[in-house]
Parts: C-alpha cells; structure tokens; sequence
C-alpha cells in the first residue's frame, strides 16, 4: 500500500495557493502583500513548487510574469480544487442554517397548470422561509439574463452554460371524443388515421407527422388537420367538441378518458412524448436553495402518482 506524505500534501497546497496569488495578483510584490509574507518567501515557495513538480511554471522577466503551457495547466486544477474548497466550507455552513429567500422557476403553461400547485405547496411545507415565483410560459426563457433559478424544459438542448437533469418522461396519448368516434369509426391501426380529421399542434415543426412504435417497429402516418392550433389546452377542448382525434400529454387528458368524455385510442402503441429536463445555471458553489429545489422535484416526479399523471402505467 502507498503511503502518503500528508505533511509534503499539504506544504505542496501551501505552495500552489502562493501559485495561484502569484499570477492572480500580476507579482511577487503584490502578492506577497495579499498573504502578509515577505517577496523572499514567496519566491522561494515558488521555487520549491517547480522543483516538486518537476516542471516550471512561470517565465518571468524584469517586467512581467508568463505562464508556461504546464503552469496554465496546473493553474486551472488549482482554480478548480480552490472552488471545491470554498463549496465544502459553504455546505457546511448551510447545514448550520435554514433554507431561506427567493426562487424564481419558469415552466410549460399546460404542464405547470396540472402539477405545479401541488408541488409548490408540497415545497413550501418543507422549507416555508422560501418564497416562490412560478412563470409558465411556451416561450424558452433566458434564465441567466432574465434571473431565473431553474426551468422544467422539454426535449431542447440546454446552452453549454447550463446544467440539465431528466426529469420525467411524458407519454402522449391519441384521444377523441365518443361521438366522434361514433360518426367516424374507431380506427385500429395507426395507417387508418390519414382517413380521419386529426387535431395537430402547429407549435412543433413536424406537427402533421405521427410516429407510432409497437413491439420495436416504426410506424409512421401524415395526418390531415382541418383545424392545427398551437396550444395544447385549445386541442383539448377542440377534441371534447368531436372535432377531430388528438394527440395530447397524458396529464391533460387522462381525468378525461377516465370520466368518459374521451376515449383513448390504439393504447398498444407508444405515440412519442417528450423527455422533460431540469435546467438550471452553473454556478460553485451551487445555492442552497437551489440545491434543495433540485433534489425536491426529482423526488416529486418519481413518486408513482406523478408517474401516473404523467401516462406511465404502475410496475
């Protein structure tokens, strides 16, 4: 087993933080200043560093400090072990204190209108010094400039900035009313719906276009839309009028399908749906707050009733 110098580890740390001071301050001058030592000391740590290292790290002349290729490289490590540095001492300080101030979330309008109320309030019995700002909106916003915490996205690459987690998948469901169904026909494979009037969201490029799976096989069907609106909510009343067969989220149509007014169609197949993601920036060392909120919708989407809500069947 190797055995480690602890007392060398932590005298090299010593020495890379001088490092660190050295190129961030411009000099040895000044640096030294920053740490309250001498120029001399400073200059001999340095040296002891490179000499440990085996590599040099700085260029230096009368007027100005280079860093070599293998200074770049081991500042940036000790940037990044500064940073985890200063996220443990905070962790360790929040558990010392409540989760407390404002988040600000932005969310899909239809999606937010089924499942945020519940876990809003779910949230705030857990932490009720947070105070809670829900946009929903259609529109992608700007997190950082607009000063959001956090976003629940679908299907849409985050900018590198950010940081993405699954959420949840959504299962569409193909749905329409009795009465149309009636006057219609049912259809029982999915080539039988160019036949029919379907309801299609313009929002999404290729709204005309269905894909349908079974048992690995692709099945894919052009529709005909009569009526093609960009709102998932008009869709959905547009359905329970007989307008047309729909292709909509469980969670707005399950209670429908439940009670009758709508009944869902070809449910062998899985007729695409959308991956959700929460969005949030970067940021070291990460807020509370932010942390505790991340960690509560993760476990509230996993919960078999949202699994539910959200068109996946139990086991």
């Amino acid at each position: 087993m190797k055995t480690i110098d602890l007392a060398g580890e932590a005298q090299q740390l010593q020495w890379a933080m001088a490092f660190v001071a050295v190129v961030e301050q411009g000099s040895f001058t000044a640096a030294a200043d920053s740490l309250l030592v001498s120029k001399s000391l400073l200059s001999k740590q340095l040296r002891q560093l490179e000499a440990a290292l085996g590599a040099q790290l700085l260029y230096r002349t009368t007027r100005r400090l280079l860093l070599t290729e293998a200074g770049e490289l081991y500042l940036s490590h000790c940037r990044d072990w500064l940073q985890r540095v200063q996220a443990a001492r905070q962790a360790l300080a929040e558990l010392r204190e409540d989760i407390a101030g404002s988040l600000r979330l932005t969310v899909p309008t239809s999606f937010g209108g089924v499942f945020m109320a519940q876990a809003m309030l779910a949230l705030r019995a857990q932490y009720p010094a947070l105070q809670l700002e829900l946009d929903l909106s259609s529109h992608t916003r700007d997190l950082e400039a607009d000063g959001f915490d956090l976003a629940i996205r679908a299907n849409i690459p985050p900018p590198e900035r950010l940081v993405a987690r699954p959420l949840a998948e959504v299962a569409d469901w193909l749905v329409a009313a009795p009465a149309y169904l009636e006057t219609r026909g049912t259809p029982q494979q999915p080539a039988e719906l160019a036949a029919h009037d379907c309801l299609c969201n313009s929002h999404f490029a290729h709204g005309r276009h269905w894909v349908f799976q079974r048992d690995g096989a692709l099945q894919t069907v052009d529709v005909r839309a009569p009526l093609a609106v960009n709102d998932y909510n008009l869709i959905r009343n547009l359905a329970l009028q007989s307008a047309g067969i729909a292709r909509l989220p469980a969670y707005l149509v399950g209670g429908d399908v439940a009670a009758g007014r709508l009944q869902r169609l070809l449910p062998d197949y899985r007729s695409g749906g959308q991956q959700l993601y929460l969005v949030y920036p970067q940021r070291l060392p990460q807020p509370a707050k932010q942390r505790v909120l991340v960690a509560f919708l993760l476990q509230w989407f996993a919960a078999p009733e949202q699994a539910a809500l959200l068109g996946h069947q139990p086991g």
